[in-house]
């Protein structure tokens, strides 16, 4: 439930490691917590730990408010559910904790506001002026990494009122969000999907995370998290594996699928926009499916991401890859983004490290720019591509731990 950003032209803009430790000289890399001494990481990843501090130390200054709030200044100044999740995993990551309680409240008493513990995915201006809620829908995705980055807090900084919190999302999750067809449960994409019928129950298969359902069984074991988990694999299978109007399938997962309630067959959703294409919201698959092996080995994530060898084929032979596809495997137009390099990677980093490496040196790294003492990934008002440059580094570099075990 998030617009789709406008594809991007490669970015080419080579930066020093000067600037990138200058621009690196702020609160958040004094907060920023790493696995390893700069002396003791091999230069890449000190690189990249570096960007990683210094782009979220720009992050705060060009994106989070002084009140807690999330702006995307591409669509009006909204804020979403997704906007905010991302600064608080992003924020514990960081071990940066005033950072985390600032979103975190401000979160709480804007978009929380439902009746129950999910948040609203939609919050900016109404036609007369006023700000507030905009939409009390929910987009699971949102708060399913809420309640993540909320498990994380209460282990890193060792504070059960974090996990009082998480843990009531969590249920709500699994009330709301969850739907069971002839008895296997499926993630669906909110509170308004379950009940739709025609043609099928709404799955964004990026929004699947099966990493965090493993958290979530700990933290609520009256409810079987561990079935979501092998629910989410076969939704992932099923609907990368399906013709979905094309005449072959490359094993690249859509933007969206759906899941029939009467046979629960996975099809297309034709309702949705641009819902067999591999692009803004299915890049994200790659890189959750990714985090599930890098944590827990698991043999599920493996398996799809060794048959999903679309883009490995594809970064071989050309050394690029599109933004979008079709479900064939068409590149739709040509653009590149840094954006969906930050997703894609994921592939690379369980199945060809080597691969992952070059992308990160040739396609995310490179985007990264100083201005006036702030350092940012590509364009400087897109969120949504800072956010994702920084997740797929992170995750390529071994940054994003498990902080729950």
């Amino acid at each position: 439930m998030r617009a789709r950003p406008a594809p991007r032209v490669r970015l080419v803009v080579l930066v020093t490691l000067v600037a990138l430790v200058v621009a690196g000289c702020g609160t958040a890399g004094a907060n920023a917590a790493g696995p390893a001494t700069p002396s003791a990481t091999p230069a890449p990843t000190r690189q990249i730990v570096a960007d990683l501090r210094s782009t979220w130390s720009g992050y705060k200054r060009a994106f989070i408010q002084g009140d807690g709030r999330v702006i995307d200044p591409t669509r009006s100044g909204v804020t979403t559910s997704e906007g905010q999740s991302y600064a608080l995993l992003r924020a514990v990551w960081m071990d940066d904790r005033p950072e985390f309680d600032l979103v975190w409240a401000w979160t709480q008493h804007n978009l929380q506001v439902r009746g129950d513990h999910l948040f609203g995915y939609l919050w900016g201006e109404h036609p007369n002026g006023s700000w507030s809620i905009l939409s009390t829908n929910t987009a699971t995705d949102g708060d399913e990494d809420i309640a993540l980055a909320l498990i994380f807090a209460g282990h890193r900084w060792h504070d059960p009122a974090y996990l009082r919190a998480a843990t009531a999302i969590v249920r709500d999750i699994w009330r709301t969000e969850v739907a069971t067809v002839r008895g296997t449960p499926y993630l669906t994409a909110g509170n308004w999907a379950p009940s739709v019928r025609s043609p099928g129950i709404p799955i964004d298969p990026s929004y699947l995370a099966p990493y965090a359902y493993r958290i979530f069984a700990q933290l609520d074991p009256a409810d079987p998290w561990m079935k979501l988990v092998t629910s989410s694999y076969q939704v992932l299978t099923a609907c990368s594996a399906a013709q979905l109007g094309a005449s072959q399938s490359v094993f690249l997962p859509p933007n969206w699928c759906a899941v029939q309630p009467a046979t629960g067959q996975v099809v297309g959703d034709p309702s949705m926009p641009r819902a067999n294409t591999y692009g803004y919201d299915a890049f994200r698959v790659m890189w959750r499916v990714a985090l599930d092996w890098q944590w827990n080995r698991s043999p599920r994530a493996h398996a799809y991401l060794e048959r999903a060898a679309f883009l490995r084929q594809a970064w071989q032979s050309h050394h690029t890859l599109y933004a979008e596809y079709s479900h064939g495997g068409a590149p739709v137009g040509t653009a590149q983004d840094p954006t969906i390099y930050g997703g894609d990677i994921g592939d690379f980093v369980v199945t060809a490290p080597k691969g992952a490496q070059a992308i990160a040196e040739t396609e995310l790294l490179p985007s990264l720019r100083v201005q006036t003492g702030v350092a940012f990934w590509g364009q400087r008002d897109n969120y949504f591509e800072q956010n994702w440059v920084w997740f797929g580094l992170a995750l390529e570099a071994g940054q994003l731990p498990n902080l729950a075990r």
